[in-house]
């Protein structure tokens, strides 16, 4: 796994989650920067499960 930490792009609410090998790493508050993210670090980590989702709905289910 890696060392190297993806920050938020805002400091409010997280509306957007990223996991990677089922651990949450970060929140952003768009899913542009969270799927970003999520792109940077499964070409980092090629062999490891990724999942981007809404934090919301994830809640909720």
């Amino acid at each position: 796994m890696p060392d190297t930490a993806v920050t938020p792009t805002t400091a409010h609410d997280p509306d957007f989650v990223v996991e990677l090998a089922g651990k949450r790493i970060s929140h952003f508050c768009s899913l542009t920067a969270a799927l970003s993210a999520g792109l940077k670090l499964k070409r980092e980590n090629a062999g490891v499960t990724v999942k981007v989702y809404d934090a919301r709905e994830k809640e909720t289910a």
